[in-house]
């Protein structure tokens, strides 16, 4: 869905038109029910919305309407914005044009006033969900928000993933059950396209992305190399257990669930902090279909930092090969306002 929002007569239409490459009759410049159709374009959503608000409040009882009067304007602009959202879910790329009408002298009127309320608690609504915002004044186009679609995929396994062991800084290459199960899920389809792929300096990653995306460049990130793991490096948990000079140490780490910095490696924030100072380099720069071939820890902190709604670091543990798409989305000057996670890979 695409928001266009501008004053009366700043030639929003025409600029929807001349970018989308729509006709006129692609356009519902109607007011409420929006006929049944594949329309491109609703022209004139302020209008809907007075529409809207004149049947509801017809269909209130005046008791109600004195008794919770800001209720009822509650109510409205969520039964409207509802209106409008499932008509975007039937029609993805669904264009919606409104007139600001905030602005100028406040009328004497109640219902104008809630009017006005009603419009931009509703734009607020659509803003949040649309993929693209904009705002056009006298034919300009100022863009507001925008949306980029990026995937995290973990790498293929190795030999030492394989054995559970720590693997961080040893640059081990992906086994043969790696290479195969990559092959395999890429048959499958599983796997986004992807115009440009971000990697980290490790053998295993720049190999995935051989498999997976053989066609594009990868491009090096230093800051999303796995975390150092320092003494416990190339161990298994068996392993550590049994070392005398290690098992008490790997305990503590163990009990303080995983939060501790490794003994003579990174801390979980170590790790965010350099993660957070790649990915911050990168989003200024990002297009769609980007996809980042990279660790299962740089994943657990990008998302444990930048994804809504926020949840626990490991709660975003995925399997080798597996990972998650993202909707990236951004102000008009590039920068990171929000990132959902729209499915699993896996």
């Amino acid at each position: 869905m695409h928001l266009v929002i501008g004053g009366v007569y700043q030639g929003k239409k025409e600029y929807v038109k001349k970018k989308y490459s729509i006709e006129e009759s692609d356009i519902w410049q109607g007011g409420y029910p929006v006929a049944g159709g594949q329309w491109r374009c609703i022209n004139g959503l302020h209008k809907i919305v007075r529409s809207m608000m004149e049947k509801l409040t017809n269909d209130d009882s005046g008791e109600q309407k004195v008794r919770n009067d800001t209720q009822r304007v509650e109510n409205y602009v969520n039964q409207i914005a509802d209106y409008l959202l499932n008509m975007a879910v039937q029609m993805p790329d669904l264009i919606l044009i409104c007139d600001e009408v905030g602005n100028g002298i406040v009328p004497m009127e109640k219902a104008e006033r809630d009017y006005r309320e009603c419009v931009g608690r509703v734009l607020c609504v659509l803003a949040e969900e649309a993929d693209t915002v904009e705002r056009v004044h006298c034919g300009i186009p100022q863009t507001i928000k925008t949306s980029i679609c990026i995937s995290m995929i973990r790498h293929g396994s190795t030999a030492g993933n394989l054995q559970k062991r720590y693997i961080g800084t040893t640059d081990e290459p992906l086994c043969r059950e790696g290479r195969e199960a990559l092959e395999s899920w890429k048959a499958e389809g599983i796997y986004p396209q992807a115009a440009r792929v971000i990697i980290s300096p490790m053998r295993r990653c720049l190999e995935t992305a051989e498999i997976l995306y053989p066609d594009v460049t990868p491009e090096i990130y230093p800051e999303f190399r796995e975390t150092d793991f320092g003494l416990f490096e190339g161990k298994s948990y068996e392993e550590l257990m049994q070392d005398d000079t290690l098992k008490s140490v790997y305990q503590e780490w163990v009990d303080s669930d995983g939060r501790m910095a490794f003994p003579k490696g990174e801390s979980m924030e170590q790790m965010k902090s350099r993660c957070a100072e790649g990915f911050e380099k990168l989003v200024p720069t990002l297009q769609t279909d980007t996809v980042m071939v990279v660790h299962g820890g740089t994943i657990m902190s990008l998302l444990q930092m930048y994804a809504t709604p926020q949840r626990d670091y490991y709660d975003y543990q995925c399997d080798n090969g597996a990972g998650y798409q993202c909707r990236v989305e951004l102000t008009g000057d590039n920068r990171l306002w929000r990132m959902k996670i729209v499915r699993h890979i896996t």
